[in-house]
């Protein structure tokens, strides 16, 4: 398994990923149409393409070596001290085999001058909160901002100090 930052040409592999794991974590929770609409939104290539360009953060990908994507972690520094995980992603078929921590702990060592990291979980995806709760993340909040999108869906906000990956 290689870690790399990701580049143009990925990004359309991102994009699959990004689909597939969507539909395999939400279709019974958000419905078909609202993840196809989320996964038209925030992770089409155009998306993607914003994201890899924009300021102070960090986009990796997860490549089996065969050229494979396997999984994707986005951040971003959105103000003094705090970084914004805003995606971390692992092919269903490639879960719990310790790529998820991978990304985890790179995004981490991106930002030295952080001091927390931040994110949001759907409150209903529950193997995700789990994660999260096992790497340190504790529960600061709840919301139901889901930016231009309009749903009913509780979101936990969670942040975990980020000490001892000073340089």
């Amino acid at each position: 398994m290689w870690l790399r930052s990701a580049n143009k040409d990925d990004l359309k592999a991102v994009h699959q990923l990004l689909v597939k794991t969507w539909h395999a974590t939400f279709d019974d929770v958000l419905g078909v149409e609202t993840v196809n609409t989320v996964t038209g939104e925030y992770h089409s290539v155009a998306a993607l393409t914003r994201n890899l360009a924009k300021p102070y953060s960090e986009f990796v990908v997860a490549d089996d070596g065969e050229g494979n994507l396997v999984g994707m972690a986005f951040a971003s520094q959105s103000k003094a001290g705090v970084a914004e995980l805003h995606q971390l992603y692992v092919d269903p078929e490639q879960q719990v085999q310790g790529i998820g921590t991978m990304l985890l702990a790179e995004i981490e060592m991106a930002f030295p001058d952080v001091e927390k990291l931040a994110l949001e979980v759907i409150e209903k995806n529950q193997k995700a909160l789990d994660f999260y709760s096992r790497k340190g993340f504790e529960k600061t909040g709840e919301t139901k901002d889901w930016g231009t999108l309009k749903l009913d869906i509780n979101v936990i906000k969670m942040e975990k100090p980020l000490t001892g990956w000073s340089m």
